[in-house]
């Protein structure tokens, strides 16, 4: 069942332009993280400010981390590498303001705990995490830390 699930979304996320496998791989783990905390705080989020606030975060990092990686499958395929950094750049700058001004309504005018709300944006670190790890102990060659292989 939990594959057929992953292969579903997998197959969604494709659709959607997520063409990079490793790219995929990740959006559709921070996809599942995310619906896993929105399962988890939303049912506490009228009696609590931290579970709306962990759900708050959790959902803004997730729209920039879905926008940023189907952005950057796209950056490959530029010829000119001044037209690929400025696109980069000016993507970066907005999806942080974009970021600075939910997070300020979040926690000036909603009321937000800041604490949880950081703990929803790092969601995004635990995602890579866990994949690298992941990748690390699949993998079948390790490297040492001067680089060779063990």
């Amino acid at each position: 069942m939990i594959k057929n699930l992953r292969d579903r979304l997998d197959r969604w996320l494709l659709r959607r332009g997520y063409t990079h496998p490793e790219v995929r791989e990740l959006v559709r783990n921070q996809l599942v993280l995310t619906a896993l905390v929105l399962a988890g705080t939303l049912p506490f989020s009228g009696i609590s400010t931290a579970a709306w606030s962990l759900a708050a975060g959790t959902v803004i990092i997730s729209a920039n981390f879905c926008s940023l990686a189907k952005f950057g499958q796209r950056i490959t395929g530029f010829a000119n590498r001044r037209e690929a950094v400025a696109a980069v750049l000016a993507r970066f700058y907005f999806r942080l303001a974009l970021s600075g001004a939910a997070l300020f309504a979040c926690i000036v005018w909603f009321g937000a705990a800041p604490l949880p709300l950081l703990a929803g944006i790092t969601t995004v670190v635990v995602n890579f995490l866990v994949w690298g790890a992941w990748r690390h102990v699949g993998s079948k060659t390790h490297q040492t830390l001067t680089g060779k292989e063990a």
